[in-house]
């Protein structure tokens, strides 16, 4: 079977949902006979063995590239069949991007460092710590629910409600 390596040689592992994971088993379970990955044709799956054996015969390097498939492509198919106009270019490692901004956006960022594998948190910061008009007002929240312990009604309805025992009110 063709290796797949991971970036830095080091493994790296991210918590998914209990529904993920289930999507996840049921479609492995009805992947198509002859692949063993759920993203991989049988068809695209015998061109990748192939490129992998004539990489070892030929003694090359083998890539990581070389396992990618048309998972790209059919997403962008599907995102034309939505009507959904995609601005900029578009690449697997968006999603990567994308899944680290949500979790910046509720987590705290030693956390995300850990998540997305970084050796530094500096690197962590330099990419997901913008501050959106949704955090300034959560921010302005958190600070009112602090410092005056209870909000009016009035305010309740201006302002983002954090999620369940996500702040303690002090007062």
């Amino acid at each position: 079977m063709p290796p797949f390596h991971v970036k830095d040689h080091e493994d790296q592992e991210v918590p998914l949902p209990r529904h993920t994971l289930k999507l996840l088993a049921a479609w492995f379970r009805v992947r198509p006979k002859g692949s063993p990955f759920i993203l991989i044709s049988p068809a695209r799956f015998a061109l990748v063995v192939k490129r992998w054996r004539g990489c070892r015969d030929s003694c090359k390097p083998w890539i990581n590239d070389y396992m990618v498939n048309n998972t790209l492509r059919s997403i962008r198919v599907h995102a034309k069949r939505a009507g959904l106009k995609l601005e900029g270019v578009l690449t697997i490692h968006c999603f990567r991007k994308s899944c680290g901004q949500n979790w910046a956006d509720h987590l705290p960022m030693n956390v995300v460092k850990e998540l997305m594998g970084h050796a530094h948190i500096s690197t962590t910061a330099e990419f997901y710590s913008a501050v959106s008009e949704e955090h300034e007002a959560k921010a302005q929240w958190v600070i009112e629910a602090i410092t005056v312990g209870q909000r009016n009604t009035t305010d309740a309805r201006l302002t983002p409600q954090p999620e369940k025992g996500s702040v303690r009110q002090v007062g």
